[in-house]
């Protein structure tokens, strides 16, 4: 476990800071009525910043550990595991958000999707459908997971021609 404590640490930050940018947006009224909408493209730009920010700053500590001495596939593996940690940690942070933070998002988003379709009974059934806690977990496993890896990649390509 030694050998993933760089990875481990920035994976738990980034999740607490997810977990912090979740809860301010609940706190300043960015997941009410008129302003979930836009919910979901907001938090992906902050998931992106803050994945950003935390394989930066794992693959320079990395880097140090190795007398600044890390190539493309230390990075690749160093920003790639701390993805895989943080997805995994997106778990726990989205049930501690939906179940303790903000039990009433996906009812607030599923009525505010009714209130805009012209069919209420088949916009309620198919929101039903797909706006659920289960839902939330894996998109946001999955958006953690693809986005970090293409952070992860860029990051270490820039590592590898800059040698």
């Amino acid at each position: 476990m030694n050998n993933f404590r760089i990875e481990i640490r920035y994976a738990v930050l980034s999740g607490l800071l997810m977990l912090l940018w979740l809860a301010t947006g609940f706190m300043i009224g960015l997941q009410d009525e008129p302003l979930i909408i836009y919910h979901n493209y907001l938090t992906l730009f902050i998931l992106l910043i803050l994945l950003f920010v935390c394989i930066r700053l794992a693959i320079r500590d990395k880097a140090e550990t190795l007398n600044g001495k890390l190539n493309f596939k230390e990075a690749f593996i160093t920003g790639f595991l701390l993805s895989f940690f943080a997805a995994v940690l997106s778990v726990p942070c989205q049930i501690i958000f939906h179940k303790l933070i903000n039990p009433d998002f996906f009812d607030t988003m599923i009525s505010t999707l009714i209130h805009r379709a012209t069919d209420a009974n088949k916009a309620r059934a198919e929101a039903e459908m797909y706006i659920n806690l289960t839902s939330h977990i894996v998109q946001s496993g999955l958006e953690t997971l693809v986005i970090g890896t293409l952070i992860t990649a860029a990051l270490a390509w820039r590592i590898n021609t800059k040698e």
